[in-house]
């Protein structure tokens, strides 16, 4: 069935079409002229409101947006809240926004600002959402029920499971050292990094053996592993989270991660760690013909 209309302007009802017409848009970080398809009054040329069709317009012009201004999509938002079996209002309410936030950027084309769209896109990564979580956790106030906070968990869980099982024992040995950690010796990235190098150092010394196949570099600040890098960066000096999933190493490999948490991570600030691992002769020999202050991606 056609679509009747009424022009307002001067009440014509019979002749009135469809037509093309360029919209500007504007804003913070972005501007793009988009062609549009609206009613239009041919007998005095008026613009005539129609619901859904500037809903489309709306809807594909924020997508427009949120492409120039690298904001995250209603798709990739969906994506997260079914890989943490997790429902919008909870989501919002786990990142300290009101309840229907979430909502609003999906549903009601509402755009996320800078800090709310980055924290977003963060949250992909399954170390950070479980830094939310276990706060919510500890919250004797929340409003959440436990039991979704505690669903969730166990999706992180599952995929901390499978980046070890995708990507190699050095995620055994990072979920074991953060499975370890509290508040009285909580681990940063920095000491994380020098206590993976602490263990593949001494697994080669007293089981004759590299403890995983991951190679390290000669950064500025250390021994530096660039993939785990890339995961852990954006936590910079806060306490990673704890986790509280099983992990799977045999007997002999947790011995050797003890005696490294036990004389290294446990004892010694990141700080310290860092200088202990200038001293260490294989990073010393990996920075020949660096200034201290120059970059370098030579293999230790």
């Amino acid at each position: 069935m056609e679509k009747k209309w009424i022009c307002y302007e001067c009440g014509n009802s019979k002749d009135i079409e469809l037509k093309k017409v360029i919209r500007r848009y504007e804003g913070d970080g972005y501007g793009f002229d988009l062609k549009v398809e609206i009613p239009v009054c041919n007998n005095c040329g008026n613009e005539i409101y129609d619901e859904e069709i500037e809903g489309k317009i709306r809807e594909k012009a924020n997508r427009i947006i949120r492409e120039k201004k690298n904001i995250i999509t209603c798709d990739e938002i969906k994506k997260i809240l079914i890989k943490y079996n997790v429902s919008q209002k909870t989501l919002s309410k786990l990142l300290g926004w009101g309840e229907i936030t979430l909502t609003r950027y999906i549903t009601k084309n509402y755009t996320p600002n800078k800090e709310n769209n980055d924290l977003l896109k963060e949250i992909e990564n399954p170390y950070i959402f479980l830094k939310y979580i276990n706060k919510e956790l500890q919250n004797e106030n929340s409003s959440i029920d436990k039991k979704l906070i505690i669903k969730s968990q166990r999706e992180v869980n599952s995929l901390l499971t499978k980046m070890e099982n995708e990507n190699g024992k050095i995620y055994k040995v990072i979920n074991w050292f953060l499975k370890e950690s509290n508040e009285e010796n909580p681990i940063t990235h920095l000491s994380l990094q020098k206590s993976l190098y602490f263990v593949q150092s001494w697994s080669k010394i007293i089981n004759n053996q590299w403890i995983f196949n991951d190679d390290c570099q000669a950064w500025i600040h250390g021994a530096v592993y660039p993939n785990i890098y890339e995961i852990f960066k954006n936590f910079k000096y806060d306490h990673l989270p704890q986790i509280s999933k099983e992990i799977d190493l045999d007997e002999r490999e947790i011995k050797l991660l003890k005696l490294v948490k036990k004389y290294y991570t446990d004892v010694y600030t990141p700080r310290t760690l860092e200088n202990i691992c200038h001293k260490e002769k294989p990073y010393k020999l990996a920075r020949i013909g660096k200034n201290i202050d120059e970059r370098s991606n030579e293999i230790i």
